[in-house]
């Protein structure tokens, strides 16, 4: 017999964390003193702000970014480097959107400067520096920060998870998956739940919802960053909540133009938005599913929810092969005999689930309050979560050095 004093598995709490520090005005990696000293003069001349000037070139800035902030402007030396391109698209794979890039290097060919634009640098100076070209190309990439930058044209994915029905662990998966891809791949991630009065993910992030959410869709013309900052709860350094708990007796309105706005806005700031979005053909939600570039449905093995999955495909469809829709089948096994099998699933869905999550319910265990993240933990839930993961980044799971204690 189990006693109460066995304690589940250990626990990884979801602790909020101090608002982080914002974006840098600037940072630079270059690998010689003379362009650094010119670099300061024209920082100092042009008066761009706070900012650090470091030793390295762009190798080192893509394993700088993979930890901190990214910069608005964010100068490079890609001087030694065989494959520039290709380092210049690592970079944009750790940057956050609206980065404006000015490479420096020692090749002076056309042909490059082309390619690094096309990849999407702001300028290209070539060494020995002249003061006044490195001026210009700052102010070129000063003027590039923001919505006309280069490389702020590879905005911030959307993710949708939207139940077949509910208590197929929607907001789980959901919660865990954000999670996963903001503390395991180190990538800044918003988390949105669109259910304002019944939501659940601020609770399974055990922190307290605000009326952030309500507020910036009441208000779609005053959504900026600063809002953003404002309204947002920061768990740890790269995962925020967008959440609220609003009074069941309230009538909330807010229109579709409202979640696309916001949408609109989270994209250019974060890696991806993962948004919870309730199962109901309202047109806001409606409107959060069609911009997606990845729609998560989430089932069970009810009969119930295998009929409701296949009208969720039905009206959702794939956007013209603009949006991936991936069928998660969750709780695998709770039904035993009784469950339809994954083979009938596929035949009747006319798709093959990319995952199935088998039903284990003891992994959510909490204990004094401290709610466990169950992607936190070996075991197969984890893995799914990181498979999930795969599937939305293309990035395979980190492997974590044996030296390297977990955090």
């Amino acid at each position: 017999m189990r006693s109460v004093l066995d304690a589940p598995a250990p626990i990884e709490r979801a602790v909020p964390s101090k608002q982080p520090v914002g974006r840098p005005a600037f940072l630079a990696f270059v690998a010689d003193g003379e362009t650094e000293r010119l670099l300061q003069e024209c920082v100092t001349q042009l008066a761009l702000g706070q900012g650090t000037i470091l030793r390295g070139g762009i190798t080192k800035a893509i394993e700088h970014l993979g930890q901190h902030r990214s910069p608005h402007i964010l100068i490079v030396d890609v001087t030694g480097i065989d494959l520039p391109i290709s380092k210049v698209n690592e970079l944009a794979d750790v940057c956050e959107p609206g980065v404006a890039v000015v490479a420096i290097g020692n090749r002076n060919e056309i042909g490059l400067y082309r390619d690094l634009l096309h990849a999407g640098v702001a300028d290209y100076v070539v060494k020995p520096v002249n003061q006044q070209l490195l001026a210009k190309a700052l102010t070129s990439g000063r003027a590039h920060t923001g919505e006309s930058s280069p490389i702020h044209k590879k905005l911030g994915s959307l993710v949708t998870f939207v139940g077949a029905r509910g208590g197929v662990g929607t907001t789980t998966l959901a919660v865990n998956t954000a999670w996963y891809l903001a503390h395991r791949q180190s990538r800044r991630v918003a988390l949105v739940d669109l259910d304002l009065q019944n939501g659940d993910c601020a609770l399974a992030l055990d922190i307290k919802p605000t009326s952030g959410l309500r507020e910036a869709l009441a208000n779609p013309l005053r959504i900026d960053n600063t809002l953003l900052e404002r309204v947002m709860t920061p768990v740890g350094e790269r995962l925020f909540v967008l959440s609220s708990e609003e009074p069941l007796a309230e009538d909330l309105h807010f229109t579709a133009v409202a979640v696309e706005t916001l949408i609109a806005a989270l994209r250019e700031q974060f890696h991806y938005v993962i948004v919870d979005v309730p199962r109901t053909p309202a047109a806001p939600y409606r409107r959060a599913l069609d911009m997606a570039d990845f729609c998560v449905l989430v089932a069970d093995q009810t009969l119930r929810s295998v009929r409701d999955t296949v009208r969720l495909r039905t009206v959702f469809g794939d956007r013209d092969g603009k949006r991936r829709n991936i069928l998660v089948v969750n709780r695998h096994g709770e039904g035993g005999r009784h469950a339809v099998t994954l083979r009938e699933i596929e035949h009747v869905v006319e798709t093959k689930p990319k995952s199935v999550i088998p039903f284990q319910p003891t992994l959510f265990t909490t204990v004094a309050g401290a709610v466990k993240i169950a992607a936190a933990h070996k075991g197969k839930f984890t893995d799914a979560i990181a498979g999930l993961a795969l599937e939305l980044s293309g990035r395979p799971p980190e492997r974590r050095r044996w030296w390297r204690p977990e955090k």
